[in-house]
């Protein structure tokens, strides 16, 4: 084999390899692109599930809290009304009290006030008496 004949071969070789190089990398190009939109798809997938998730998390949050605040609510608004009814109570006792102790304090007073007349009366008996023993 001459030179120029063993030149061609290895050119024609290092052609065909070329070829097949690309040949391959093409092919591994078209699948690294296939499975890269595949793992886009999954990995859009994935954020979508993720999100939906997230959303239905929130909304029952929101729901048990809103739960929670309405028994709160209305835990607040039975102990308002007791205490409405606990003053107006105390009030009334508060009241009829101070009624009960005016009405014996004026008792006292009066009976106090019928002393009095009556010591006054007494004294004043006594001094008419001595004054007509002085008079005799």
């Amino acid at each position: 084999m001459s030179v120029a004949a063993a030149n061609n071969s290895k050119e024609a070789l290092n052609k065909r390899a070329t070829f097949e190089l690309r040949k391959v990398e093409k092919e591994h190009e078209s699948e690294i692109k296939e499975i890269q939109e595949k793992n886009e798809a999954q990995l859009t997938r994935v954020k979508k599930d993720y999100e939906v998730q997230i959303k239905n998390a929130t909304n029952e949050g929101e729901s048990k809290f809103n739960k929670v605040r309405n028994s709160f609510n209305k835990k607040i608004d039975e102990e308002n009304k007791r205490y409405e009814r606990m003053l107006s109570d105390l009030t009334e006792n508060h009241a009829a009290k101070l009624a009960e102790t005016q009405m014996s304090q004026e008792q006292v007073i009066q009976n106090l006030d019928m002393k009095h007349k009556e010591y006054i009366e007494k004294a004043n008996d006594k001094f008419k008496a001595e004054k007509e023993k002085l008079e005799s």
